[in-house]
């Protein structure tokens, strides 16, 4: 087993990440350690920084703080062109052979860590990014973030969609008492 650790700085370009991924002021700070073991190399590390992010509910920006687990997994490209096919086998294992992932490929001596990096950042973006648990949000009426102040808009009933259901209910329940 032949290992190589490596720690750098990242910048959100090297990874081609834009804007509408996930934007990084400052760049990420790199840590991983490869193992090769055979033809396959053993990627582990952390990635971390600062995320710049909307909050879904009052729309401010806000600073999150990354820190992201790394794992990978490179083949050979040479070890994945001689592999036998095997869709037989996930063909009767009922497996799809979409989710068959090998992992990421190399060619040479050389492990480009960008596209792996890159997938790990943006599926550790948040759902529903918020700037904390307890934000208030925007008032529908006046759009006054309500986390400053409150706002003189009286709250509108938003009716719900089984109002009608839980009106024909009381209608019927009302019915069989008087009967």
């Amino acid at each position: 087993n032949e290992g190589l650790s490596l720690s750098c700085a990242v910048h959100a370009d090297d990874l081609a990440l834009g804007p509408e991924d996930v934007r990084i002021p400052g760049g990420l700070a790199m840590s991983v350690n490869a193992v090769k073991a055979g033809t396959t190399v053993h990627v582990t590390g952390t990635l971390s920084g600062t995320a710049r992010r909307q909050c879904v509910r009052c729309l401010k920006e806000y600073d999150d703080a990354l820190w992201l687990p790394i794992v990978g997994e490179y083949q050979q490209d040479a070890d994945l062109k001689s592999k036998p096919a095997r869709r037989e086998s996930s063909e009767r294992s009922g497996e799809d052979e979409g989710t068959d992932d090998e992992g990421y490929v190399y060619t040479g001596e050389e492990i480009e860590l960008a596209d792996m990096l890159r997938e790990h950042v943006i599926l550790a973006e948040p759902m529903q990014p918020l700037c904390h648990d307890e934000c208030r949000g925007l008032c529908p009426v006046c759009g006054q973030d309500l986390n400053v102040r409150r706002c003189e808009c009286r709250e509108e009933q938003i009716q719900s969609p089984f109002a009608v259901l839980k009106q024909l209910r009381e209608t019927v329940q009302g019915q069989a008492k008087r009967t």
